[in-house]
């Protein structure tokens, strides 16, 4: 879904902008998905955060070149009781692998 409405034709092109704009000033994942990719790629995301450690990230990142892919990442902790803090550098570390894979 997110795919059709940032880089398909889901939405008109003003309220695509609206919503890129959006997503580039959130700054809910400054620790998730953003985190794990380099300086030069652009990454807009919407997070999302849960009881029991929940925590969740997709983002549309481009590439230095501009080419652009659909990244989510979500994790809970497992056993981690309903107050359980989530785990934001494990959403980090998976962006990491995944730029790396990508670059």
């Amino acid at each position: 879904m997110l795919q059709q409405l940032v880089l398909g034709n889901a939405l008109p092109p003003d309220k695509r902008a609206l919503l890129t704009d959006w997503m580039a000033r959130n700054t809910t994942g400054a620790k998730r998905i953003r985190a794990g990719f380099p300086a030069d790629w652009k990454v807009i995301d919407k997070t999302g955060t849960g009881d029991y450690g929940r925590a969740n990230d997709i983002a549309v990142v481009w590439s230095p070149t501009g080419v652009p892919y659909v990244v989510a990442v979500m994790s809970d902790r497992a056993g981690g009781g309903y107050d359980a803090e989530p785990r934001e550098a494990l959403l980090a570390e998976a962006a990491t692998c995944v730029a790396g894979v990508l670059a």
